[in-house]
């Protein structure tokens, strides 16, 4: 090994092995090595040859499958030189599809070239759109886009003291509370008033009684909570389709390559399957993820079965519906005072509608103009 490496031999990997040692050399040594273990009286043992040149020579015989190596290579590399995905971080009240929409506007979108993104013209332009942001920062990595931003602090609502309006109704209703803060009150409690009403008018009297008085006019502010009537309504059938599973469950995985789905092995498309995605993912070199995805669904098998529902069990389901709807529609303000249900049975079907009591805040400002 000295006389080997005093006449330029680089050796690597040196290791004892019992009275013998292991070593690598580059094919360029060996013949070196070799005389030199013969003027030493060593035995040399080639184990075994590596790098290209061996691995080129191994591969002149198999011409397919070396082409198939070059050709998956190759679409690596070239997949790898488009943009696959582009991710939005640090948004929280403009929308990711709005961000998405002005990207793609101007030109940056998955499956556009890597080399063709400007990551200065995307910032300025994303400044430029959208008023909100503070700062933003594109980064390109692997095949993936990822925009840093920041956004404005949330301007504080801007209260009009100053210009004139009134307060009228927005619902039809009852009186039951009436708070005015600045303007006069035209109504009281136990009212009866229409939706456009007056409930509290921007005009002040200014001057004691018995003296020379006037009018100002100024932002009328106030509360009035009211009782309010709604209807809602609602019809099912008495024959109805309900799902009958099977205990039949099966996985099955597709491809999802550029939106398209390629499913080559499925279950029995002519049973009825009820589909759940239980795992997406999305295949990658490193830092290049590629536009290729692997999903992984859940199939329940299912027959649809007639079923038949007695009228008084259509009213149950009617008024937990319509109850439902109602507390959909409150406002935070609001509460339900109670609910008057009516039903009409029919051959095939029952109808319900819901009479419902409301105590509900009704004020609402004029935008600004005053009503005589």
């Amino acid at each position: 090994m000295n006389m080997a490496a005093f006449r330029g031999v680089y050796l690597w990997d040196v290791t004892p092995e019992g009275a013998g040692m292991t070593m690598k050399a580059d094919a360029k040594g060996l013949e070196i090595l070799e005389s030199c273990a013969q003027r030493t009286g060593c035995q040399m043992e080639i184990l075994d040859r590596g790098g290209l040149p061996v691995l080129l020579r191994r591969l002149r015989g198999r011409q397919v499958w070396s082409m198939g190596l070059l050709l998956f290579a190759s679409g690596l590399y070239l997949l790898s030189s488009f943009v696959w995905s582009i991710q939005v971080e640090g948004n929280e009240r403009l929308e990711t599809e709005r961000l998405l929409l002005t990207c793609r506007e101007m030109g940056l979108r998955p499956g556009v070239w890597k080399k063709g993104v400007d990551p200065a013209q995307i910032t300025e332009g994303l400044l430029s759109a959208f008023s909100d942001l503070s700062w933003v920062s594109v980064g390109v990595k692997g095949t993936g886009v990822t925009i840093h931003l920041a956004e404005t602090i949330e301007k504080a609502e801007v209260v009009d003291r100053d210009t004139p309006c009134d307060i009228v109704a927005s619902e039809d209703g009852v009186i039951l509370q009436i708070t005015a803060e600045r303007g006069t009150p035209l109504v009281k409690v136990g009212d009866v008033v229409k939706k456009g009403d007056v409930l509290i008018s921007s005009a002040l009297t200014i001057g004691l009684e018995g003296e020379e008085q006037h009018t100002e006019y100024t932002a009328a502010e106030g509360a009035v909570t009211a009782r309010i009537w709604k209807r809602l309504s609602g019809e099912l059938p008495l024959q109805y389709k309900e799902k009958s599973y099977s205990g039949i469950e099966k996985e099955n995985r597709s491809i999802l390559l550029q939106g398209r789905e390629i499913d080559i092995v499925r279950p029995n498309s002519r049973l009825q399957w009820e589909k759940e995605i239980m795992d997406e993912q999305w295949l990658s070199l490193g830092d290049f993820r590629l536009p290729v995805c692997v999903k992984t669904e859940n199939w329940r098998e299912y027959t649809l079965q007639e079923k038949t529902r007695t009228a008084e069990e259509a009213k149950k389901l009617l008024e937990k519906e319509l109850g439902q709807r109602a507390e959909e529609i409150l406002s935070p303000h609001g509460r339900i005072e109670n609910i008057v249900f009516d039903f009409e049975e029919y051959a095939d079907s029952v109808r319900g509608e819901a009479v419902l009591t409301l105590l509900e805040r009704i004020d609402e400002k004029t935008n600004g103009s005053v009503k005589d």
